[in-house]
């Protein structure tokens, strides 16, 4: 499947830019990574939702994984803007 990502009329000439398949799905799979990182890193950094149920971290502990997977999310939301970009 290609998608026609842009259509740009230049004088008398049409240019059509078509975005790949490879990059449909580096996008999508790039903001989806994002999203859940972003969700699993709020839920972990706040000890009054998970408390230490979840595999029984200590606050320091938890606090890592939030901060982690919210710079993983950054990096997701980046990837996904640059692809959106080209």
């Amino acid at each position: 499947m290609v998608e026609i990502k842009k259509k740009v009329l230049e004088g008398e000439k049409s240019v059509v830019v078509v975005e790949s398949d490879e990059d449909i799905v580096t996008r999508r799979t790039s903001l989806f990574l994002a999203v859940g990182s972003f969700v699993l890193s709020l839920f972990f950094l706040s000890q009054n939702i998970t408390g230490h149920a979840v595999l029984n971290f200590e606050k320091s502990s938890a606090n890592w994984v939030g901060g982690i997977l919210f710079i993983l999310a950054i990096i997701g939301f980046l990837v996904y803007v640059q692809k959106k970009k080209k």
